[in-house]
């Protein structure tokens, strides 16, 4: 066996354990750590849980990474004299006598006779950056389920504040705390019970055309959603789409989405690096030589004019990823 065939066999190996925890699993009510911003979702995914996709080997990889990188933060806040209870029993919210909602949040921090709930995530290094309050999970899609998540154990725990707490996947932290809106948690509860009463309705025998919520009102959420082409159909413009056969083309978007997640890094660290700068001339770091000036600039009023442009929207059709990687 030479040394590329047992790099093969430890991957092929990995990746078949991997695919065993694929299984999608049935559902009898939303959860709060899968709360989407579309009632209509949330109904067919506890209807048709079977037609959801499991997740890919590498997400699934990306998972168990995460829960030991949980595991070390929570022992680590014990080191800090910090007191974490993580038993985790789940709750419920329960509405006109049913269950709603169900959630466990991954601990609580103990702290002058109070529980202060406590939502661990690991963070690629390039987006923990970006993260600085609970407004900046709104800027990728992916993240948006989040605040959701918390806001949802904030109720259903019956708390006011509780806090994330990053982890970039190198040892930093950040810690961005969250208190309960209860305009939001409203219309959370609003979404998830039109999602049961659909289901409740569907599993007493009415079509779901008849009662399943109304489509999302943006586009380019149910184009980014498992359900779209395969249980939800919504009336989605796909007029004038074109496939072109130009392998050159393809190859350099294929590029530029490899470098967008590097072109992002390099836009935030030139913003920290300049506004930690700003005011400082003759500056020596490492090996880098830093000049400064204030420049004023006087510029002639312009007047108003109409200008016509042609802008250019990206998007990556593999689902789950966007240009740069995330």
């Amino acid at each position: 066996m030479t040394v590329e065939e047992l790099c093969l066999e430890i991957e092929t190996r990995r990746t078949a354990l991997l695919e065993r925890e694929r299984e999608s699993y049935p559902r009898n009510n939303p959860v709060a750590s899968d709360l989407s911003d579309c009632a209509r979702e949330t109904a067919l995914a506890i209807l048709h849980w079977q037609d959801r996709p499991p997740f890919a080997a590498e997400t699934i990889a990306r998972f168990r990474r995460g829960k030991v990188i949980e595991d070390e933060v929570l022992r680590e806040l014990g080191t800090l004299g910090i007191s974490v209870r993580t038993e985790r029993a789940p709750f419920e919210i329960i509405h006109k006598g049913r269950v709603v909602l169900r959630g466990k949040v991954d601990g609580f921090v103990q702290w002058q006779r109070r529980d202060w709930p406590l939502e661990v995530k690991s963070v690629d290094p390039n987006i923990f950056r970006r993260i600085r309050a609970v407004e900046d999970f709104q800027k990728l899609k992916w993240a948006k389920k989040w605040p959701r998540q918390l806001q949802a154990y904030l109720y259903g725990l019956d708390e006011e504040e509780g806090f994330f707490l990053l982890d970039n996947c190198m040892g930093a932290w950040r810690l961005v705390p969250v208190r309960l809106d209860y305009q939001e948690m409203d219309a959370i509860l609003r979404r998830i019970e039109a999602a049961v009463e659909a289901v409740e309705a569907v599993r007493a025998g009415k079509a779901e055309a008849d009662v399943l919520p109304p489509f999302h009102e943006d586009a380019d959420v149910c184009r980014s959603c498992w359900a779209f082409g395969r249980t939800c159909f919504p009336p989605v413009d796909a007029e004038g789409l074109q496939v072109l056969d130009d392998e050159d083309l393809e190859m350099k978007l294929d590029r530029r989405g490899a470098l967008s997640a590097a072109y992002r890094e390099y836009l935030d660290l030139d913003e920290d690096v300049k506004a930690a700068l700003k005011g400082k001339d003759g500056r020596v770091v490492g090996n880098w030589l830093v000049r400064g000036k204030e420049i004023t600039r006087n510029e002639k009023e312009r007047p108003a004019k109409t200008i016509t442009f042609w802008q250019t929207k990206i998007e990556s059709l593999k689902k789950g990823v966007t240009e740069n990687g995330e």
